[in-house]
């Protein structure tokens, strides 16, 4: 296990929002996974409960452990954004524990830096059903909805280590905290109840204003630390590429949980759900940048007739620094891929995200095209072609920056300055621009 965080003993320079600043190196590796949906929606049979015609793939941990050797995959923290099981029975939650720690030891994550929220599967909707036709009260309803999760020794000594709340009494949300890192775990599925079609998760707001009281006492808000929200339903809509149809599982009051986690300074929110990973950035009044990761699907089977492609995914979110400036992480989110027959690979799928992205440049569009161009042209003052990486080291924040903004400012450029891209394989080197059109 590596120390988190780790603050290396010297400091060096970089740029945030161009202002020169001396920084501590910092260094956190956070794995993400979501629906994992053991039992018989699982496409491992390392991951099913008896028989299923969904379990079609082999190997599927081994494969993982060679990934992470190959990879050298060593992180802090494995946090598990929901749909753990698929029906929420005892012994998908037994299976489920054990598969989760040998995931946890597989990238290198103690036992106790293992942190989980509840998705609308991990309910049980059998004993959910019987409750409420029965008129039980709510209390008695919730507890019955999540008696095989609430009793699994391993999710039970995970909640019982938070500094603040639970998932199955109100405001159904609960705090872990050390010196690094703030994880707010947020359980959508209480209300998310077996009847409901599409199952959108539901917050209420009187939870909310218990939620945006607590952070406000614990005054979280550009601290040292980072602050990361992890909740199962999806705050905000995510393009879907395969499907036509439009999307209706949308959190229920999530405008008013983005707001609270921008007055809060979250950095990341981590959601799962949909089964399609996507990376976005959201900003709103408060203009705190939050970066969003949906974590797709580890172990689900995906259909092909509706997903068309989209693999199952591991992440690793980095974070190398903290803008002194900003109060803001700089890093990237690393992605791999598992598709039928190639294990896990450094997958570039149009209905997922690059296998690696990045974050926490805040300059303004038109100050980095700004800058870009000035670098650009300056190299082409005494050489007639300039790489990715010389521009990189010209510009220390640049590798912070968004692919899509990057390629974008890039190809504004090489009409106005006079270049021709040719794009290279690999992130190391991601183009070469030759002088002349």
């Amino acid at each position: 296990m590596i120390d988190p965080l780790k603050r290396d003993t010297y400091t060096t320079v970089i740029s945030c929002n161009s202002i020169s600043i001396p920084i501590g190196i910092w260094h956190m590796k956070i794995i993400i996974i979501s629906d994992l949906h053991v039992g018989d929606a699982a496409v491992s049979n390392e991951f099913a409960v008896g028989s299923s015609n969904n379990a079609v793939k082999n190997q599927f941990l081994n494969e993982l452990r060679h990934l992470a050797k190959q990879e050298d995959i060593r992180a802090d923290y494995l946090i598990v954004a929901g749909d753990i099981t698929n029906r929420a029975t005892r012994e998908e939650f037994e299976l489920a524990s054990t598969r989760l720690k040998e995931i946890a030891m597989i990238v290198g994550v103690e036992q106790e830096k293992v942190f989980f929220v509840p998705g609308n599967h991990d309910g049980n909707w059998v004993e959910e059903e019987l409750s409420m036709t029965s008129k039980e009260n709510i209390n008695m309803t919730i507890e019955r909805k999540y008696s095989n999760l609430r009793f699994n020794d391993f999710f039970k000594q995970c909640l019982d280590r938070a500094h603040f709340g639970c998932y199955y009494n109100e405001p159904y949300f609960a705090i872990w905290s050390d010196d690094n890192l703030n994880i707010i775990g947020v359980n959508s599925s209480v209300y998310d109840h077996y009847d409901r079609k599409p199952h959108h998760g539901v917050i209420r707001k009187q939870d909310l204003t218990e939620l945006d009281r607590k952070l406000q006492e614990l005054q979280i808000a550009y601290s040292e630390k980072v602050n990361l929200l992890v909740i199962h339903h999806h705050p905000i809509q995510q393009p879907d590429l395969p499907f036509d149809a439009a999307d209706h599982s949308i959190l229920q009051n999530a405008a008013i949980l983005m707001e609270i986690a921008s007055k809060h300074s979250i950095n990341f929110i981590v959601h799962g759900h949909k089964h399609i990973p996507r990376l976005a950035q959201y900003s709103d009044d408060y203009q705190h940048p939050i970066n969003i990761l949906c974590a797709g699907s580890f172990s689900a089977r995906l259909d092909d007739r509706w997903f068309q492609g989209v693999p199952n995914t591991i992440h690793q979110i980095e974070i190398d620094k903290i803008c002194d400036v900003n109060k803001t992480p700089l890093g990237k989110v690393v992605t791999w891929s598992h598709n039928t027959g190639h294990g896990w690979t450094k997958d570039e799928s149009i209905n997922g995200i690059p296998h690696k992205e990045f974050f926490g440049n805040r300059m303004l569009p038109i100050e980095l095209k700004k800058q870009l161009k000035k670098s650009i042209e300056s190299f082409f003052e005494t050489q007639t072609h300039v790489k990715w990486s010389e521009l990189s080291n010209h510009y220390a924040d640049i590798i912070y920056t968004s692919r899509k903004l990057l390629e974008k400012t890039i190809m504004d450029l090489s009409d106005e300055v006079g270049f021709t891209i040719f794009k290279t394989p690999g992130q190391d080197e991601l183009f070469i621009l030759l002088k002349g059109k």
